[in-house]
């Protein structure tokens, strides 16, 4: 079997997410249901607490998701 140089060719790709999906994903960061914190001051339990509460704000709040889909 041939391989035809238009199988290999490089051809542009977009990506768009709907903004109301980036709404809800947001929602659904925000109403996070977080447990107790952690009975241990080191990460023996796995990540802290406070590590992904900021994390997750960051990701609700900071994070721009449109930059990173123009780079796609």
């Amino acid at each position: 079997m041939s391989v035809t140089s238009d199988q290999h060719a490089i051809r542009p790709f977009t990506f768009e997410f709907p903004e109301a999906d980036l709404k809800d994903l947001r929602a659904r960061i925000v109403a996070t249901r977080w447990p107790e914190m952690e009975t241990v001051v080191d990460q023996s339990q796995g990540t802290q607490l406070a590590t992904m509460q900021k994390l997750a704000r960051y990701w609700a709040k900071e994070y721009d998701w449109r930059k990173v889909e123009a780079k796609l």
